[in-house]
């Protein structure tokens, strides 16, 4: 998978011509191919963790010390850092991932020369445990979960770029292929809430919103975490972020050989 993965990839990149074009329904087809067999071999699990306030804690006053100053006491303040606040996490979770991956590719162009650039459209059904705690200066006043399943889709901006560079002694320059993703979007629909245990109507109609309002606000996190989880995908299915190609070698009658530089 890796080795036919960034043979095609390379050969995108390669083929670039010298004006911009748009790549062929086979070569997305063969593209989307590989790409969903690597997404499926390498997905996270949990596919993200996110935290909003968790761990808070505030210093409060914990308590009084005594000292005896003659025939008098004094007290002196004890203070200590105690829970505090709305704490919140959420983790998402892939639901049979083999059937409910989608991945659709589009946009396959080569912009420049030694340049490839597409979009990928992954959809999956993910599952969401929701769990919040309120603390007050030390004490629980209320700790819950619940489970949330919806549609999940995030768009991908991937990059296949290759160069050329001279290595000292070297007849025929070294390639250097990379494959990145430039930007993640995340999209998702039909936020169902799971049964919480003492909740029903009203309680769980609010539930849901506090759900919903807190995926909101992490939103550019998720993100971010998905695109770095994107990335990181790629780099272990070439085992490097670069891969360098040492041509030279065809005028010596062996195989190019193959090395990969971290970057």
């Amino acid at each position: 998978m890796k080795r036919q993965l960034f043979a095609l990839l390379i050969g995108f990149a390669m083929a670039a011509p010298a004006c911009a074009a748009e790549a062929t329904a086979t070569e997305t087809a063969h593209l989307t191919q590989l790409l969903r067999g690597l997404l499926l071999a390498n997905l996270p699990d949990p596919v993200t963790k996110t935290y909003k306030g968790w761990g808070h804690q505030k210093e409060t006053l914990s308590g009084l010390k005594w000292h005896r100053d003659g025939l008098r006491l004094r007290a002196e303040p004890q203070r200590s850092f105690r829970n505090d606040g709305h704490w919140q996490a959420a983790r998402i979770e892939a639901i049979n991932p083999e059937h409910t991956l989608l991945l659709g590719i589009n946009q396959l162009q080569y912009p420049t020369p030694g340049t490839a650039t597409f979009n990928a459209y992954v959809g999956l059904d993910v599952r969401l445990t929701y769990e919040q705690q309120l603390w007050k200066a030390g004490a629980r006043l209320y700790g819950g979960e619940t489970r949330a399943k919806c549609k999940a889709a995030i768009l991908l901006h991937c990059e296949v770029t290759n160069r050329l560079e001279r290595r000292p002694g070297a007849t025929l320059p070294d390639a250097v292929f990379r494959v990145r993703v430039t930007q993640a979007e995340l999209f998702y629909s039909g936020l169902v809430c799971e049964h919480t245990l003492g909740m029903g109507g009203d309680a769980a109609r609010l539930l849901g919103e506090a759900i919903h309002k807190f995926l909101t606000e992490v939103k550019p996190s998720v993100e971010r975490d998905l695109l770095a989880k994107a990335n990181a995908a790629i780099v272990k299915a070439a085992d490097t972020r670069e891969v360098r190609i040492e041509f030279d070698k065809l005028l010596q009658g062996q195989t190019p050989s193959v090395t990969r530089t971290k970057k």
